[in-house]
């Protein structure tokens, strides 16, 4: 019972603000007259129509269209306090204002309804831009470590005997390092549908952040990063209140980002700043940079860029995009920054809050 009283007071609330709006106007009404004399109220009513028609749509318009008739008639048309009208005129003035209330709702709530179609169809339009464009980025993304490990375990089985166990091994390493390719391409899908659905869960702890950083270089490393990847952190950097695995994650596709985008040549830096209310982590390469157009969008889902000693090699285009949602999330902030000297090199910082006590 109590569950179907609920329902009934959800579904009559269009008409309940329709209420209180004319009962609203009645007040303004009254507050005005006192003030200075005026010829037509009826105007504030048409106000009390315009609100529910906005809000909710047509029939609670009309509905506050012909509860604004009795309200006007009752308390300004004379003699007030009662529904009689003496003079003609004012009959037909009400009958006007009725006539143009229903007309003025019926209008506003099918614009309203139109302005829901159109942002209901953009919506759809750009969820379905996204799906594609996600889909191609899997079916692209995926092919080359699935062909990868196909290949190294079709040629185990079938010439192991012929391979040598260095060889074996190759394979096997190989299989292993694709394998983690796609898992963290798994983890960074989760990842953006979790935080596109605010259902990012995080498990706050205090986290060094040496060893993450640590962590994330050795990975980096042992996923065949060519660039030089060097750590220069403060001795005396902070711990922060995080979620550990999330923080690994946003600052591994940060260096993963700079991997991916610079040649082989490049040193990658990952230091950090230490103020009084945040620490900020930094990954610096001297490879060629963002392109200014290119620079305000970073962040941004599925933003690829394409650079000079670096073909063919792209990611999904989500890995900033994912660090960005992890660390707003921790209630920080993340800032992309190209040139950093010379006109080269990027630098991407990812600035978590401190608490006010740390073990």
């Amino acid at each position: 019972m109590a569950h179907f009283a609920k329902f009934l007071w959800i579904t009559n609330m269009p008409y309940v603000w329709s209420t209180i709006a004319v009962a609203a106007a009645v007040l303004i009404g009254y507050a005005l007259r006192s003030l200075a004399p005026l010829p037509n109220v009826s105007l504030i009513f048409l106000l009390a129509v315009l609100f529910p028609a906005v809000s909710f749509g047509m029939w609670p318009a009309i509905y506050a269209s012909f509860l604004s008739f009795l309200a006007y008639n009752f308390f300004f048309i004379h003699p007030i306090y009662t529904l009689t009208v003496a003079e003609p005129h004012e009959l037909l003035a009400l009958v006007i204002f009725l006539i143009v209330a229903i007309i003025t709702s019926a209008l506003a709530g099918r614009v309203r309804d139109q302005a829901r179609e159109m942002v209901r169809a953009r919506t759809a339009a750009e969820t379905e831009r996204v799906r594609n464009t996600l889909l191609a980025a899997i079916s692209h993304d995926f092919r080359t470590p699935l062909s990868s490990i196909l290949g190294a375990a079709t040629s185990l089985l079938d010439y192991r005997d012929k391979l040598g166990a260095s060889a074996q091994a190759d394979l096997l390493g190989q299989i292993k390092q694709e394998a983690e390719g796609l898992d963290e391409m798994v983890r960074n899908l989760l990842a953006i549908t979790r935080i596109d659905a605010g259902g990012l869960e995080l498990n706050y702890d205090w986290v060094d952040l040496r060893e993450v950083v640590q962590r994330v270089i050795n990975a980096a490393r042992r996923r065949g990063a060519a660039q030089r990847i060097t750590a220069a952190l403060p001795g005396d950097l902070p711990m922060v209140r995080a979620d550990a695995m999330l923080a690994e994650q946003a600052l591994g596709n940060v260096v993963n980002n700079a991997v991916l985008h610079t040649p082989m040549e490049t040193t990658i830096t990952v230091d950090a700043v230490v103020d009084p209310a945040s620490v900020s982590l930094r990954v610096t390469d001297d490879g060629p940079g963002i392109p200014a157009e290119t620079l305000p969008h970073a962040f941004d889902k599925f933003v690829r860029v394409r650079r000079a000693g670096t073909a063919g090699r792209e990611g999904t285009g989500l890995g900033l995009a994912i660090a960005r949602g992890i660390v707003e999330a921790h209630r920080g902030s993340t800032v992309a920054q190209s040139p950093v000297a010379d006109g080269r090199g990027t630098r991407v910082v990812l600035t978590f809050p401190r608490e006010e006590t740390s073990p």
